[in-house]
């Protein structure tokens, strides 16, 4: 009877500690390509070495997460990264779901390299009226 009653409250135990710990779990999408699913995107928790990437089907998710605010960074390579912070309750489990888009880069401004000149031009008028 003392055995059976140990392992019940081993059990019990077991139950209210495994709720003081949560879950962040979520999906990231492409949103270049129409909201796929973006694949091998990388999700880190800031200020500590927690980082996953998203499967085939743009999910990832982070297990026995320790209750509070955390700062969630998601990037990928050529995209916009984002970071925003989630408030983790115990025993809760946190969705997301995040869009990525491309970069925009700048482009430097063209200047003129070179000009015709008139007698070039001139040239170029002669030689496509022999042409005709």
């Amino acid at each position: 009877m003392k055995k059976v009653f140990f392992l019940l409250i081993v059990t019990i135990c077991s139950f209210s500690f495994a709720q003081e710990t949560s879950s962040i779990r979520g999906k990231i999408l492409d949103g270049e390509q129409f909201n796929e699913p973006l694949i091998m995107a990388s999700i880190s928790i800031n200020d500590t070495p927690i980082t996953t990437r998203t499967n085939f089907r743009g999910n990832f998710e982070f297990t026995d997460i320790t209750p509070g605010s955390h700062e969630i960074i998601i990037q990928f390579l050529g995209y916009e990264s984002i970071q925003f912070t989630v408030d983790v309750k115990a025993g809760d489990e946190v969705e997301i779901l995040e869009t990525l888009y491309a970069k925009s880069l700048a482009l430097p401004s063209l200047s003129k390299v070179s000009s015709i000149s008139d007698v070039s031009m001139s040239k170029l008028e002669l030689s496509a009226n022999k042409t005709r």
